[in-house]
């Protein structure tokens, strides 16, 4: 919320390098059916409607009323970590935590059999919390391995709550103060990872963060079990470090183990498979076109290529005439007694102390928080 009243919308998507990229932000007089809709009739001028969009979000119910409208070829998943709340506030007498930590690991889970076997153990044990998940929601809209857009590693929208603390002191100011002060640290965040991007060496491929897992998940392939099933569609069998079978398809990015297919690079079978293709001859097999270009270094450098410009002073406006002759008033706004609210209002279900704010929490993954430079590490 800012000093005046209103409140800040914002969204925001993830570069390749798995920084946070505001798209869009903008200030109304609260979260509502005509609020949303107007922001996302903004964003669509910009980001049109596609079945390769996907929201991610906390249930609010205006916000899923607009997306409806005005992106109904769009996917839309419920923020996890919001849903784990609700959840665990279905019980009484049961430690919450545990019981929002194993949704979480229900969510996340891959593959259908590995989800199942989650879920049902999740239903046993917590037999409240599946009526809540049956009448409130869709398993499609939650669940990793049922969601049928692309989101990759995206499960949370807990980005608000990093962006909102990096903005903390921008929205104590007054309306066009506080905009030039989101456009600053925009420019700001936009001018260094444009910088890091762009000394890359021309050798590599991959952005830092993929190149840094295939680093660690290359030590690892090194020790599986490898065989060939077929030679002209680059199909191997991988023995995990589980014990389990995967299949793996080179040319389809394919492994059963259904991570390659979900994160847009190479798991660690098919790590495996691509060093057995290798030492076999295949001279079409690289690490790099197994993963999606998303993740390319050329993508990474093209996402910042445009540049951010600051707003010029009013004094250098040139306004039409008809439109300086028009009055246009703010909306009305008590001033309440106590102190305002500076955090973002809650969901259902999150945790509260006695005096009304939210309890703190150590982040527990890499898109729960952003540093000051933009980061999610």
């Amino acid at each position: 919320m800012t000093a005046y009243g209103g409140v800040l919308l914002v969204a925001t998507a993830q570069d390749p390098d798995h920084h946070h990229y505001p798209l869009a932000f903008g200030v109304v007089d609260g979260e509502n059916n005509e609020s949303w809709f107007w922001f996302l009739e903004k964003l669509k001028s910009r980001i049109p409607d596609g079945p390769k969009i996907v929201f991610v979000s906390d249930r609010n119910f205006s916000l899923l009323m607009a997306i409806a409208m005005l992106y109904p070829l769009s996917h839309h998943g419920h923020c996890i970590y919001h849903l784990s709340q609700n959840v665990k506030g279905k019980f009484i007498g049961v430690n919450k935590a545990i019981c929002a930590k194993k949704f979480r690991q229900c969510a996340r889970g891959y593959t259908e059999a590995e989800f199942l076997q989650l879920y049902g153990d999740f239903s046993s044990t917590y037999p409240s919390a599946r009526l809540y998940l049956v009448e409130h929601t869709e398993i499609k809209h939650w669940a990793r391995c049922y969601f049928p857009g692309e989101k990759y590693n995206l499960d949370t929208s807990n980005v608000v709550e990093p962006i909102n603390g990096v903005l903390e002191n921008a929205r104590n100011y007054s309306l066009l103060q506080m905009i030039d002060a989101i456009i600053e640290k925009m420019i700001e965040w936009f001018a260094k990872h444009r910088k890091a991007s762009a000394e890359i060496s021309t050798t590599q491929k991959m952005v830092p963060f993929v190149e840094k897992e295939l680093h660690k998940t290359c030590k690892e392939a090194k020790l599986l079990v490898v065989n060939e099933l077929n030679c002209y569609r680059l199909e191997y069998s991988v023995i995990g470090s589980d014990g389990l079978q995967y299949v793996v398809n080179l040319r389809s990015k394919t492994c059963s183990c259904k991570q390659s297919d979900i994160n847009k690079y190479p798991c660690v079978h098919a790590v495996a498979a691509a060093r057995e293709a290798k030492e076999e001859g295949d001279p079409e097999i690289q690490l790099h076109d197994l993963c999606s270009k998303y993740y390319w270094i050329e993508l990474w450098v093209l996402a910042y290529s445009r540049t951010i410009y600051p707003v010029p002073h009013s004094c250098q406006w040139i306004v039409p005439e008809d439109t300086m002759k028009r009055l246009i008033l703010p909306p009305d706004y008590d001033v309440k007694q106590g102190r305002r609210q500076e955090k973002r209002y809650a969901s259902v279900g999150e945790d509260r102390d006695k005096g009304g704010k939210k309890k703190s929490k150590k982040p527990t993954g890499t898109s729960e928080w952003l540093d000051n430079d933009g980061d999610q590490n």
